[in-house]
């Protein structure tokens, strides 16, 4: 069974593409999807209580407004933006994501694997160095630092906008993203 995340709408959208395909996606045969909230204080507790079942693979996705393709991060490092607040308004007052954790995981997922096969798709896709300094981040991390020593496949995948979003970057519409993460999940069965 594989576990797909994606986040809430957040910072004045009105959806968030992420959300959209965990709940579409996640009704399909041995996909599990959950929206995530995007607050500091619900993120740590919500992972905790979804990876305390055992996942073949977990697959934690965002929207990054600026950027017009999917992107598989490499990266999440312990750190968060002190400067940015989340939907209930909170700033971190220390910029470490777990106290005394490691500085940085990488992602777990066959990233060249993904790539190739989201190429095979016609889905425009690229290995990203890092998740950023925000909540997809912060999932990222605490999702790799809980499932560490299970060594169960796990990361992140940032999504352009959607056209109805409007935020600048190129967008991708939904049925696209929707085919390259159907078939991210179907490399990762």
């Amino acid at each position: 069974m594989l576990l797909l995340t994606g986040f809430e709408p957040f910072g004045g959208l009105e959806r968030n593409p992420s959300g959209d395909l965990a709940r579409l996606l996640g009704d399909s045969e041995g996909v599990q999807g959950e929206v995530l909230p995007v607050d500091y204080a619900r993120i740590r507790g919500c992972l905790e209580e979804l990876l305390a079942e055992p996942w073949d693979a977990v697959v934690l996705l965002g929207v990054a407004v600026g950027r017009p393709l999917i992107s598989l991060e490499r990266v999440a490092i312990n750190f968060r933006d002190p400067e940015r607040p989340d939907n209930a308004g909170f700033c971190p007052e220390t910029p470490e994501i777990v106290a005394g954790g490691p500085d940085a995981y990488f992602s777990s997922l066959p990233l060249e694997q993904l790539k190739a096969a989201l190429d095979d798709e016609q889905v425009p896709a690229a290995i990203s160095l890092t998740a950023g300094p925000y909540l997809c981040n912060a999932s990222m991390y605490i999702a790799r630092h809980l499932l560490h020593e299970r060594g169960t496949p796990c990361g992140f995948i940032h999504l352009p906008p959607t056209p109805d979003l409007a935020c600048g970057a190129e967008p991708m519409p939904l049925d696209v993203q929707a085919r390259g993460i159907r078939r991210v999940l179907d490399e990762l069965a």
